[in-house]
């Protein structure tokens, strides 16, 4: 026990300074996660969500709007990547957690709504109450 407690001390005392996690303060962001602050995010149980739109899309507001509610109104447990694409006319959404992965392009509010309560680790209140 003590040797192996020793070798985690000194490994973590020659750890590669870049390879710490920064994690956005914020849940809604305008870019995308990289792979070990994903990694990092799914572990400890949040789920995550990419938005990908395209300029000239109106209805897109609408759904980034939407999104933005959802994500305030998860009991903190969201990550919105907002994601402008310049070469798709296409909206896609991917939604990721410990409880599996869905993808849908052009998605409608109802829908998202269904498949963000079922992948989330805690329903919040408005999961509960939408299917009464």
């Amino acid at each position: 026990m003590f040797i192996s407690s020793l070798a985690f001390a000194i490994m973590n005392a020659f750890r590669n300074p870049e390879e710490t996690i920064i994690i956005p303060n914020q849940k809604i962001i305008d870019y995308e996660l990289n792979t070990q602050q994903r990694r990092y995010l799914l572990q400890r149980g949040y789920t995550l969500v990419e938005y990908r739109y395209f300029t000239g899309c109106l209805d897109c507001i609408d759904m980034k709007n939407e999104m933005e509610r959802l994500t305030q109104n998860s009991d903190d447990q969201v990550f919105l990547q907002e994601i402008l694409s310049t070469d798709n006319t296409t909206s896609s959404l991917t939604i990721t957690s410990l409880r599996g992965q869905k993808i849908l392009d052009n998605p409608s509010i109802a829908e998202i709504e269904d498949i963000i309560c079922n992948l989330l680790i805690s329903q919040p209140i408005w999961c509960v109450t939408s299917k009464i």
